[in-house]
């Protein structure tokens, strides 16, 4: 029976809303009112900044790793019976973007997933990762680049079950957690089709360094002519 409750914790552990605690904390904002209003990374790194917005994602990314640390790498639960450790963990996610505090509106599950992944299998999450660091240094979405790198994340974690270690729990866990990261994104793919999504400015320290050396080579050019 205590598996069951530790799913129900798992739940609770996930609908944790860090960005909602530290925008309140700390820049006495309400989340859900500003930006795109979602309790996400991507809205906490746009509206509260890159430092608060780092820190969500860290705790967004650990909070759904948690119990599957403890069950898969410590002896916590050896003396109890418990589920395959991506049951707790899926159960975060679920908890992170259906929180009960806010009538189950919470995240879109990317990070949460990120950290479930990392920590049952950190080979696929070290693939993953830079997919989505291009993808977004591409095209400057954090949409985009979140939906492009789960569907990878799926086909990364198919090809691992079929050539390196069966694993359909893994397979059947992200599968169902990429079509959640595809479903809550619907809004974003209607913003970027009428061209007002908001950017991420994840690389804005390359644009700046872009913009300053076109403007010396500018300037360079008019003292020489």
């Amino acid at each position: 029976m205590e598996k069951y409750w530790f799913i129900l914790i798992a739940y609770f552990i996930g609908s944790i809303p860090f960005s909602y605690i530290l925008g309140k904390w700390f820049k006495k904002e309400d989340l859900r009112t500003k930006g795109s209003g979602n309790l996400g990374t991507t809205n906490a790194y746009r509206v509260l900044g890159r430092a608060i917005g780092t820190a969500v994602l860290i705790l967004d990314t650990f909070k759904s790793g948690l119990m599957v640390f403890l069950i898969k790498y410590t002896d916590v639960f050896a003396d109890t019976e418990m589920f395959n450790p991506l049951i707790y963990g899926f159960a975060s996610v679920i908890g992170h973007i259906y929180p009960v505090w806010f009538a189950f509106r919470g995240g879109k599950g990317v990070a949460s997933s990120l950290g479930l992944l990392m920590v049952y299998n950190p080979i696929i999450a070290l693939i993953v990762v830079p997919i989505f660091l291009i993808v977004e240094f591409i095209f400057r979405y954090a949409s985009v680049a979140s939906v492009a790198a789960s569907i990878s994340a799926l086909i990364v974690t198919i090809v691992f079950h079929l050539a390196v270690t069966p694993d359909l729990p893994l397979v059947i866990v992200t599968l169902l957690a990429v079509l959640l990261i595809i479903i809550k994104h619907s809004a974003n793919y209607e913003r970027l089709r009428q061209g007002t999504e908001n950017r991420v400015h994840l690389f804005d320290f390359y644009d700046r360094w872009q913009e300053k050396r076109k403007s010396k080579k500018a300037k360079t050019k008019d003292t020489s002519e």
